[in-house]
């Protein structure tokens, strides 16, 4: 991460060239929350000493105004609290592709500077909106220098290379450069979010970052099966970025595994045998499909499904989780956008997820998240088979199919003018509603199985079986989480569990007491019913006609009453 230490020079004409023009005070801390420059003036009043968990809050939010200082809930614990200098102060944060590098304020000691701010408010968000983005592109020259360290040390590695699927990563693990083989194997990841934690299992970044040389491993996932090559690039003994290789086993095949997608769909329910048979029919269709479901019932993987089994599945299946992308970003990420587009814009611009998505599938999840005006947008995309980038007045034909999915009751949406009628009929020509786990129950055992062959080699366990009395409990138990719930619940209790058998104690507390108040209230509502036939009978008598009375008064009938006598040992 850069810091902004080595940008004090620069800084300081920033903060005082801009109080001279407004004629208020300036101050700019970094993400440790010290004072890396400020004016004269903040620096008498207030000192280089500021409370920590304002500036927390400022990289959290974004933008915070203080419209009276000592007295607001972000002062408890400040040295100033109901004594503060300032009269009013707005904080923004400062960041470089996304990330926070830092907080600047702007603020008044005076009556009159703050009567000046709070009636121009907007204006002066603008203004240190404006003094942000002039802080992110100096930090991001400074951070250049060493990209191109970096890029060097690159070329000198894989210049004389000739093979694909190679990736590079900072030490951060964000995405510096990829290759088209990597596009295509990762098609499924959110390669646009620059994150390598999204493509690799946890395992497999932890040994990348934890080997200070160069290595080799065997990994299997998601759509790949084979070597991963690991080499880090130093700087002054310093590791500044990882250039990673992957190698497949020559008797793997991605086309294989994309043709088997469909299998992995596992289920004796009925609906979701229903839902497979729909897959196969639609599959090949480019309308687009609406899917719906609880949390964690598997809409994602049904969208692979689709996908995988279609004519598209040598394209790319992009996801996109509506609700992880700020609002700010959403239409650069989905558009991109052209060189000098915006402050900040990268050199050459960038591809928009449509664009990279273009003959494959896009993957809309928790679509009801998406804003009304980008909803708009979205609905010209899908009536115009087009694009158009940030900055850009020339449309770009896409060939995608899009497939949405909610937990949401999108309808309901509309009638409150959340969610637009026409997009919602647009995405919806075919709906696939996903049943909860509580629905197909009769799935929970060979789910169960499922992930234990899965965790088995993840966590290098050798278990084969669940107990009868854990199995019990986790039917009787509801999942409001669904298959995710499970899946977590059996890869918990692999990792306690030290036989070849989980075990009930092993289970999650809260799936053993759910279950058990369900049992417990199951046999509650038994012996209430006992209790009420065998009062009856006392009633009327245990003979014939007083069992012929009973029933009636019960509201059964006589070979009813004699099965439940029966069942009670009566």
């Amino acid at each position: 991460m850069i810091n902004l230490k080595n940008l004090k020079p620069n800084l300081g004409n920033i903060v005082s060239t801009m109080a001279n023009l407004t004629n208020m005070e300036y101050a700019i801390f970094n993400t440790n929350a010290e004072l890396v420059s400020s004016t004269k003036v903040y620096l008498q009043r207030k000192g280089r000493n500021v409370h920590s968990a304002s500036i927390e809050e400022v990289l959290n939010q974004g933008n915070v105004i203080v419209n009276k200082p000592g007295s607001m809930m972000s002062c408890i614990g400040c040295r100033f609290v109901n004594n503060c200098p300032s009269t009013i102060e707005i904080l923004s944060c400062i960041k470089l592709d996304g990330e926070p590098i830092g907080v600047i304020s702007l603020t008044s000691f005076s009556q009159e500077g703050h009567n000046m701010i709070e009636e121009n408010i907007r204006d002066y968000m603008d203004i240190l909106e404006y003094i942000s983005n002039l802080i992110s592109m100096f930090a991001f020259n400074e951070s250049s220098k060493k990209d191109t360290q970096i890029l060097h040390k690159v070329i000198d590695k894989i210049v004389k290379e000739i093979e694909y699927n190679y990736l590079i990563v900072d030490n951060r693990g964000l995405l510096i450069y990829w290759d088209k083989g990597i596009q295509d194997l990762f098609s499924y990841c959110d390669l646009y979010t620059q994150a390598i934690d999204l493509m690799f299992p946890k395992d497999i970044t932890n040994w990348i970052f934890t080997g200070a040389r160069q290595g080799k491993k065997h990994c299997v996932m998601e759509g790949f099966q084979g070597i991963l090559h690991s080499t880090p690039l130093k700087i002054e003994g310093e590791i500044v970025a990882y250039i990673l290789k992957l190698e497949r086993d020559k008797n793997n095949s991605k086309i294989s595994m994309h043709e088997n997608y469909l299998d992995s769909i596992l289920s004796k329910d009925s609906e979701m045998k229903n839902i497979k048979e729909k897959i196969k029919k639609i599959a090949n269709s480019s309308s687009s499909v609406l899917i719906t479901g609880d949390t964690g019932t598997g809409k994602e993987m049904v969208a692979k499904a689709i996908h995988y089994t279609s004519n598209r599945s040598n394209h790319p299946f992009v996801p996109i989780n509506c609700a992880n992308i700020p609002e700010s970003l959403f239409e650069s990420e989905l558009f991109g956008y052209e060189e000098g587009a915006f402050t900040g814009a990268k050199k050459g611009g960038k591809l928009g997820i449509f664009e990279m998505a273009n003959g494959g599938t896009i993957f809309l999840d928790e679509i009801g998240e998406l804003p009304l005006h980008l909803q708009a947008k979205l609905l010209r995309v899908l009536q115009e088979n087009s694009i158009q980038r940030l900055g850009s007045i020339m449309p770009i034909p896409v060939d995608i199919r899009v497939i949405a999915a909610t937990n949401q009751d999108l309808e309901s949406m509309m009638d409150e003018n959340t969610f637009r009628a026409d997009l919602f009929y647009r995405l919806n020509v075919i709906p696939i509603h996903l049943p909860s786990l509580k629905e197909r129950l009769a799935d929970i055992d060979i789910l169960i199985d499922h992930f234990i062959d899965k965790y088995n080699g993840r966590l290098m366990k050798n278990i084969n079986n669940i107990s009868k009395e854990a199995i019990d409990i986790m039917r009787l138990y509801p999942w409001p989480g669904n298959i995710r719930e499970l899946e977590n619940a059996i890869e918990y209790a692999m990792n306690i569990e030290d036989t070849e058998t989980i075990q009930l104690s092993n289970l999650p507390n809260k799936v053993i007491k759910s279950a058990n108040k369900k049992s417990n209230l199951k046999e509650s509502i038994a012996l209430e019913e006992a209790n009420l036939i065998t009062n009856t009978l006392d009633k009327y008598g245990w003979n014939l006609k007083g069992k012929e009375k009973a029933s009636n008064e019960l509201g059964i009938s006589v070979r009813t009453l004699y099965r439940k006598l029966k069942e009670l040992g009566l």
